[in-house]
């Protein structure tokens, strides 16, 4: 059970106490701490500590938002109540349909982060101007290409942020009454969230009027692609020279090798019914559906190894895989060589047979996309 701060705990009572057990429980225990009856030097915190319990869990509105906000603060961090306002778009307006983005930008041939909050339409400007940003201040920088190389790769990675930004945001809605609003966050939440927390943000939908609005679809594809536009309108722009310098610095990110006809994005299905875009090469890769419930396709990795972009040494490299890293197999190419594996974050990358072995390796992330939890 989500407690951040305690307060089921102080009193004894749990998310299903009904309002008179819960009355009956914080007036024995007032009765044994009240300072002028228990000489405990810690007497006098403990009884505030239980007013101030009661007050919240006895309020159902209150309970609820209590245990969606003890999902993502712990009790340095819980916000006050009264003090919670919704994260905006970039724009400065409130809306359910939000993400957050770790962009890399190069500042005075300095590559600095920064944290961008917004809607799809924020998003695909936001990257954009930051490539063109990148061009003009570090085009010839060292770190340039793999600036570019985590942009292009940051895209809906961002997992604990996004869920911790959507249940802020479906909590505050809630407290201020605006219930589409939290219906729509809770439910991409969902997205992000482990089996545990798929349950408590049910239970909370449940409770909430259904929207009509439609749920803002996010194309990351066109956030991917929308950052490479720029190269071709800069090419145009310098003529033919500067096309042969991008072709040449960016030939491995914008394209497969020339002589193979490779589609970049394909399409992974899972045994639930749900699709999702897999940016690894797929070169005649024979597919397995995923099934998150299923363990018999969970490896591990038995040396620390580096997972390509493709099923061959020439491609990218993705990461670096740990030894014992659990991973999901997702498919195979014909030859049985390379195996195609789901990490954690969900990004999909290729790694040699015979540097995988089956079975669950090194405990499972918590938010891991492997397995549903």
């Amino acid at each position: 059970m989500y407690d951040a701060l305690g307060y089921f705990e102080i009193l004894g009572a749990d998310l299903h106490t009904n309002p008179e057990t819960l009355k009956l429980l914080y007036r024995e225990k007032v009765k044994f701490w009240h300072p002028d009856v228990n000489q405990r030097p810690d007497a006098l915190e403990i009884f505030q500590k239980l007013s101030k319990a009661y007050d919240t869990l006895k309020s159902e509105q209150f309970k609820t938002a209590y245990v969606l906000l003890s999902m993502i603060y712990k009790k340095d961090e819980f916000p006050a109540f009264e003090r919670l306002k919704v994260y905006l778009d970039a724009k400065g307006f409130e809306t359910p349909f939000l993400r957050v983005f770790h962009i890399q930008k190069i500042i005075r041939k300095k590559v600095e982060t920064s944290r961008l909050v917004g809607t799809f339409e924020d998003a695909l400007d936001f990257l954009k101007n930051t490539t063109l940003e990148n061009i003009k201040n570090g085009l010839f920088c060292r770190s340039f290409i793999s600036t570019l190389k985590h942009n292009l790769s940051a895209i809906n990675t961002d997992v604990s942020d996004n869920f911790k930004l959507l249940i802020h945001n479906a909590a505050t809605f809630y407290l201020q009454g605006k219930l589409q609003n939290a219906y729509l966050s809770a439910l991409q939440a969902k997205d992000y969230a482990s089996s545990e927390q798929k349950a408590i943000l049910d239970a909370f939908i449940k409770k909430l009027p259904h929207s009509d609005a439609k749920l803002q679809k996010w194309d990351f594809k066109k956030l991917r692609a929308v950052q490479l536009a720029p190269f071709m309108h800069t090419a145009r722009i310098f003529g033919g020279a500067l096309s042969v310098v991008v072709i040449l610095l960016f030939a491995r990110i914008l394209s497969s090798p020339a002589n193979k006809k490779v589609d970049y994005y394909q399409e992974v299905h899972f045994t639930s019914g749900d699709e999702m875009a897999d940016d690894t090469v797929a070169l005649k890769v024979f597919n397995i559906p995923v099934d998150k419930t299923d363990v018999k396709m969970l490896y591990h990795i038995t040396s620390s190894q580096n997972i390509m972009h493709g099923p061959n040494e020439k491609y990218d490299i993705l990461i670096k895989a740990r030894e014992g890293q659990t991973v999901r197999v997702t498919g195979y190419t014909p030859d049985d060589v390379w195996y195609r594996i789901m990490l954690d974050n969900g990004q999909m990358g290729f790694i040699r047979k015979q540097y995988l072995k089956k079975g669950i390796g090194l405990d499972i992330a918590p938010d891991s996309r492997i397995i549903e939890h």
